[in-house]
């Protein structure tokens, strides 16, 4: 076929929208308008002659002011127009969550969920507030809140986001965090003893047959941003025999699961919060979040494309490298509430607490113990475009995608 110079549709120098405006009823609905940068008479002759041979069709050259783009494997929420991409219903159905919904059983009932966060809202909860901890404060002039008194708090979206996925679960408030973990040191010692006390009485709730002796679940949608504060380096960070992890470890191996979120400090679009060094692979996931035993969670949109304020591995060289484990849907708002809004590997977190909370309702952590239960969510995890089997764990979505579905079907009979 003969290439037709743009001269004679008189669009020459026009944008490619309104090159494929002058095409509309001219009997050519398959057009294809494509921005190209070529130097030389020749190499554009060459172009027109294989396009035009290979497809059977007229070629049009044209030149045109279009603007430059370039394509990213990643978003980062502030360079876009709106930083909420999608609602919960897409959201779940990218996690596989509408079909456990669609299942009986897997509601929850039964499960205990404590978040540890900044606090929760026992009035908002209704019902499915339970009891909490109070913790002390080491910081002068601040004392943390008593459980269960928070109106809206980053908690609150935790629960949201764990109530939507499992409706029965009980929630239990540990509000541990400060607004910044700016002195590691004096934050971990207040952890530790907080963490021991919800654990002795965890262990007598579980050891008894009231309503709290079911399976337990641990959510910590939280991390170390900064550690200009750590000394020495590594104490916490990267020390496996580190007071505080050694305690998250032994939960888990007593049979409660331990789920963690990676963090925001992903090398493209950080949180204000992370410190210069702690940003980007291997320099993101530190401590507790980087322990073997536990869940850690990364964050992708609601189509899958990774959020490029996700924490990315490797783990620490002393703890677990094949960090995060699995990625989980964030950046997202309410279906029927545009204004609640679910963002960060927080809300990634609490999306695959959800999913952990809705499956022990099930299976108990004696029938499926948390390794096993965390094996199976690696195993069953949807693997996004270039991880192959030989390279099954990825720096930035561990071992795929959250599959609720795939899980479910996993589990034993």
């Amino acid at each position: 076929m003969a290439a037709l110079p743009c001269n004679q549709l008189s669009v020459a120098a026009l944008p490619s929208n309104e090159v494929v405006s002058s095409f509309k009823g001219r009997g050519r609905p398959d057009q294809l308008v494509v921005s190209l940068h070529v130097e030389g008479q020749s190499t554009v002759d060459a172009l027109i002659t294989a396009v035009a041979s290979e497809q059977n069709r007229h070629v049009f050259v044209c030149s045109s002011p279009d603007l430059p783009f370039a394509s990213a494997d990643h978003w980062c929420p502030n360079d876009a127009a709106n930083p909420i991409f999608a609602d919960r219903s897409a959201a779940e159905r990218l996690l596989g969550i509408d079909y456990l919904k669609s299942h009986t059983g897997v509601s929850g009932a039964g499960v205990n969920v404590v978040i540890i966060d900044q606090g929760l809202n026992a009035k908002q909860l209704g019902d499915r507030y339970a009891d909490g901890w109070a913790v002390g404060s080491n910081e002068p002039g601040t004392a943390r809140p008593t459980p269960g008194t928070i109106r809206r708090s980053h908690g609150m979206m935790i629960a949201r986001n764990i109530r939507e996925v499992a409706p029965e679960a009980k929630f239990f408030d540990l509000p541990l965090l400060p607004s910044k973990i700016s002195d590691i040191g004096a934050f971990l010692s207040l952890a530790h003893v907080a963490f021991q006390r919800m654990l002795a009485d965890i262990a007598a709730y579980r050891g008894g047959d009231g309503a709290f002796s079911g399976p337990w679940i641990l959510v910590n949608p939280w991390g170390i941003f900064d550690t200009r504060s750590e000394h020495p380096k590594g104490h916490y960070t990267n020390n496996p025999r580190n007071c505080f992890n050694l305690l998250v470890a032994s939960a888990v191996n007593s049979g409660i699961d331990v789920i963690f979120a990676a963090g925001n400090c992903g090398q493209f679009c950080p949180d204000r919060r992370c410190g210069p060094s702690d940003r980007g692979p291997g320099q993101s996931i530190w401590g507790a979040n980087s322990l073997g035993e536990v869940l850690t969670v990364g964050a992708v949109r609601a189509d899958a494309q990774w959020l490029g304020y996700s924490a990315q591995g490797p783990g620490q060289s002393n703890l677990d490298t094949r960090k995060p484990d699995l990625c989980a849907a964030s950046q997202f708002c309410e279906t029927n509430d545009a204004s609640s809004i679910n963002t960060g590997t927080s809300a990634a977190c609490a999306m695959a607490a959800g999913v952990v909370a809705a499956l022990r309702s099930n299976w108990s952590s004696k029938r499926v113990p948390p390794s096993r239960l965390k094996g199976i969510l690696r195993e069953t995890a949807r693997k996004p475009a270039g991880l192959r089997p030989g390279n099954p764990v990825s720096q930035r979505f561990g071992h795929g995608i959250l599959d609720a579905k795939a899980a479910f079907s996993k589990m034993p009979p």
